[in-house]
């Protein structure tokens, strides 16, 4: 991944769904507060998510603190 594909990828943490950098539009829109993270992730994977959400199966990413 590293070498070849490597995505920095912003991900809500209150929706666990993929968000533009700066505002997740899902929390803005139901009106919740939300914080974002950046994550390392292939650029395959990415894609892959916005293809299933484009099918409206809707994949989320849990984050824990480490």
């Amino acid at each position: 991944m590293y070498s070849s594909d490597v995505y920095d990828a912003t991900v809500c943490q209150t929706c666990g769904l993929l968000s533009y950098p700066g505002k997740c539009t899902y929390c803005e829109k139901i009106g919740l507060e939300y914080e974002l993270t950046t994550i390392k992730m292939p650029y395959a994977a990415k894609l892959l998510f916005q293809e299933l959400q484009a099918m409206n199966i809707v994949p989320k990413i849990t984050l824990t603190k480490a």
